[in-house]
């Protein structure tokens, strides 16, 4: 009993450590306040926004599928192929706490991969539902 109880807490220490959930420096994420109000003016400097999940698209937000989809990559570049580098880019994907999002990691790293260093992860710590939409954000 004593060795089946080591093996599950070892297992369990394993399994977190190989799946740890990103933690997010403040620098890294833009409010949803902040993005809503770039949003609403024609300011030059609104931000590019990428879904990269399942949910519903926030006003301009581009659907580009979760980063482990097919076709993430080519629809990432197709719609940065004009973009400078400095462009202000917002991602989101909004099923569940962006601090546990298995999409949002790998399409943040892929942006800065790609050499776009002024890009931001949408904070939100519940969901896309309570923490965007029931507030009366800007929604296509």
């Amino acid at each position: 009993m004593k060795i089946l109880l080591i093996f599950l807490v070892s297992s369990v220490s394993f399994i977190s450590a190989f799946f740890q959930t990103p933690t997010w420096k403040k620098e890294q994420l833009m409010s949803t306040t902040e993005l809503s109000t770039k949003l609403k003016t024609n300011a030059k400097d609104k931000p590019l926004v990428f879904n990269v999940g399942p949910m519903q698209n926030i006003k301009t937000a581009v659907a580009v599928g979760a980063a482990t989809n097919i076709t993430f990559a080519s629809k990432m570049k197709e719609t940065l192929a004009m973009e400078n580098k400095t462009k202000a880019i917002v991602v989101y994907c909004g099923c569940c706490s962006y601090s546990t999002c298995p999409n949002i990691k790998p399409a943040y790293d892929a942006l800065v991969e790609m050499g776009y260093k002024n890009t931001k992860v949408l904070e939100l710590p519940v969901g896309l539902n309570p923490d965007w939409i029931s507030k009366g954000f800007p929604m296509e």
